[in-house]
């Protein structure tokens, strides 16, 4: 009797701790669910915010933090900006989204571009030394990358400087190589 009574113990442990883990696994993907909605809703807080900081100082004298709010665009969705001629060296722009932006002669030099979608971004005549290329997203659709300054590139993709280069980007030894005229209208092509 005590062994029967052991047993039906021993089975109901088992049922429990089976019973929880069918729990916790049938929870996992509310869990997950729950994790992406709470990290779009933090980027989009972190958007209105810097948004608030630019827009609050209008008008005002010095920076008023404009530059800080404006330097971390990381996530941010940039699709179809007009983003021509703007100055984000150095801008913490991972895993933002530049589907379709404008950004012909933007100063991205030393900016973090790492997992960035850049499908059909323009990035002619763009400065983009020293600039994180890591794990860029749709790199082969990118719409045009000539005249764009490639110099020490951290960590591009495999074969990303061989194809920018093959597309009229510049950088390294391509660079010296340019006969003067052709640097010429380059220099003439980022006046524009």
């Amino acid at each position: 009797m005590i062994e029967f009574f052991y047993n039906v113990v021993k089975l109901s442990q088992v049922v429990v701790v089976i019973f929880g883990a069918c729990q916790f696994w049938a929870s996992r993907r509310e869990r997950l669910a729950a994790d992406k909605v709470r990290e779009a809703q933090e980027r989009l807080d972190s958007n209105y915010q810097a948004w608030l900081v630019v827009n609050s100082a209008q008008g005002k004298g010095g920076s008023g933090g404009r530059i800080d709010a404006l330097a971390n665009l990381a996530n941010a969705s940039l699709k179809d900006a007009y983003l021509q001629g703007a100055i984000l060296s150095g801008a913490n722009m991972k895993s933002a989204n530049l589907e379709g932006a404008n950004s012909t002669a933007a100063q991205l030099d030393g900016a973090l571009l790492q997992g960035a979608f850049v499908v059909g971004t323009r990035l002619s005549a763009a400065n983009l030394i020293r600039a994180d290329l890591a794990e860029l997203v749709g790199l082969e659709e990118i719409a045009s990358v000539n005249y764009a300054k490639l110099d020490e590139v951290l960590r591009a993709p495999r074969g990303f400087r061989e194809w920018a280069l093959s597309q009229g980007a510049e950088g390294g030894e391509a660079a010296a190589i340019k006969s003067g005229s052709e640097r010429g209208f380059s220099e003439q092509f980022r006046a524009m």
